[in-house]
């Protein structure tokens, strides 16, 4: 599905025809995101089974990051945003051989009775015969959630289950509302916003911010099962809290700093040229004409219009600004980079990975795969939202605010999380199950 979805949105020539490719992509993502943590999760030794989980978001990251490189290298060349596209097949396929090579789960072969193939299975992945005491673990706890025979839907209804469930989609959602998807998806517009005004810098400062996310997620990775989980995400939280609100004390400086305006027609509500740009149809021009046929040049104006051109009154391409203010110095722009820097690495060594490290093991094996399912679909929804929100936000409430807002999400979080996750470094899956079965 990944490579089928690639090669449709290269070889797009309408609008449709790419979001058909797309969404194709999206429905690949989905099941990937739900089903690698889970088949980690369940073939991995207790001792460095959160290690192993988070090192899959660590891939996805550098993914990210590989893929900011390469949009870079590519933004000047003509259609390269089919290229873009279209190689992404190629570790599609790779992976797909990959994953040809992969034994079933043994937790899952034992659930379906099919244990000759579950024992051979746990062989290959220990790659050692001294597997007896793990096997017979594993044989005994699906063996005793058999012998409850409860309906999936009493199960998701149970107290421990739901508090269990409850957590693991909080985390997902807070994943979210912390606005990291803001920064992968609009890293460059943000960074023009702060000042860089050429856009294939833009491009390759966001790939360096992405680089941070790739990079920090490997101390997530070192520190898991050694500092644990609660330590981990909750340390995070405090990074990211502290992240965002200097990010929307830099946009809230460049704001008292910024250039003042005078709007015209759409665009007479903003007074700054920031405010102006920020606008997803209005845009700043240094020096133009209120009208086409107007004698008198007006400097600074707030004008609606595309990123070509105005589509109101008159402004030469040199003088028109869509996605950033004219600057004689980057300094504001640097110290939003840096920001964005900071909250990356924040968000990377613990609420990058830990929402699908902890979701895939609190839950009991007979629901852990529909469970695991809804918390991926609420990281996806409050994915959705955010994405689409965002541009709305800026609009209302500014970029600072925007940043403060999930700052205030991310706060929340904090608290509710220091109550309510539990430790689970280094315990077996069963031993997990019963903290929350005790929880009153």
């Amino acid at each position: 599905m990944f490579a089928m979805g690639s090669c449709l949105m290269a070889a797009a020539r309408t609008f449709v025809e790419l979001l058909f490719g797309r969404f194709i992509v999206g429905v690949a993502i989905g099941f990937a995101s739900m089903t690698v943590p889970l088949y980690i999760a369940e073939v991995s030794p207790p001792d460095i089974r959160g290690r192993l989980v988070s090192l899959n978001t660590a891939l996805v990251t550098g993914g990210q990051f590989f893929s900011g490189v390469l949009d870079a290298l590519l933004a000047d060349v003509d259609d390269g945003w089919r290229y873009m596209l279209g190689l992404a097949a190629i570790p599609a396929t790779a992976q797909f051989l990959g994953f040809l090579l992969l034994p079933e789960s043994p937790r899952y072969l034992i659930s379906k009775g099919r244990l000759e193939e579950a024992w051979s299975a746990l062989k290959r992945i220990r790659g050692t015969d001294d597997i007896q005491a793990e096997g017979s673990h594993i044989e005994e706890e699906i063996l005793r959630a058999a012998d409850e025979n409860v309906d999936i839907w009493d199960a998701i209804r149970s107290p421990a289950v739901l508090r269990a469930l409850t957590l693991g989609c909080f985390l997902q959602a807070l994943q979210q509302l912390c606005g990291i998807n803001t920064v992968m998806y609009y890293g460059a517009t943000i960074i023009q916003l702060a000042g860089f005004t050429d856009p294939t810098t833009a491009i390759w400062l966001s790939a360096l911010v992405s680089f941070s996310n790739f990079i920090f997620t490997f101390v997530g990775i070192y520190l898991v099962d050694r500092q644990g989980r609660r330590l981990l995400t909750l340390g995070s939280l405090v990074g990211i809290v502290l992240s965002l609100t200097a990010l929307g004390a830099s946009f809230y400086a460049s704001e008292l700093q910024s250039v003042e305006s005078v709007g015209v027609g759409g665009c007479s509500q903003f007074s700054t040229c920031l405010d102006c740009i920020a606008s997803t149809t209005c845009g700043f021009c240094s020096e133009g004409k209120l009208s086409i046929d107007a004698a008198v040049t007006t400097t600074n104006l707030c004008l609606p219009g595309t990123p070509i051109s105005t589509a109101q009154g008159s402004c030469s391409q040199s003088n028109w600004s869509f996605e950033s203010c004219p600057s004689k110095s980057h300094t504001a722009g640097w110290v939003v980079f840096m920001a964005l820097f900071m909250y990356l690495a924040c968000f990377a060594s613990g609420m990058g990975c830990m929402p699908w490290t902890i979701n895939a093991e609190i839950y009991p094996l007979h629901v852990r795969s529909f469970a695991l399912s809804i918390a991926t679909s609420v990281n996806w929804l409050f994915n959705l939202f955010v994405s689409f929100t965002f541009l709305t936000v800026v609009d209302i409430f500014e970029p600072y605010g925007a940043f403060w807002l999930y700052a205030s999400f991310a706060l929340f979080g904090l608290v509710y999380l220091w109550k309510e996750l539990p430790e689970t470094k280094g315990l077996e899956l069963d031993a997990i199950q019963n903290i929350f079965e005790k929880q009153h």
